[in-house]
């Protein structure tokens, strides 16, 4: 069985960086700082997993969203 690479695209938003794997058989987003003023998320808020490869970023997407505008919620 060959090996290859699932890293499918790094993005960054918001401060943050966005590391879109497919990891059989769910898409994967892996949040990590690029700006270090950015607040941090919690270990277990770090990955977040989806059927849907547009549907997990965008919900990756929220996560940053909702952790710049009420970071006492985390």
């Amino acid at each position: 069985m060959a090996h290859s690479d699932n890293l499918r695209e790094t993005v960054e938003y918001r401060g943050y960086s966005l590391q879109v794997t497919y990891v059989s058989p769910q898409w994967q987003v892996s949040i990590g700082t690029v700006v270090m003023d950015r607040p941090a998320l919690p270990p277990g808020k770090q990955i977040v997993k989806g059927w849907n490869e547009e549907e997990t970023l965008k919900r990756a997407k929220t996560r940053i969203d909702l952790l710049i505008e009420s970071p006492s919620l985390h």
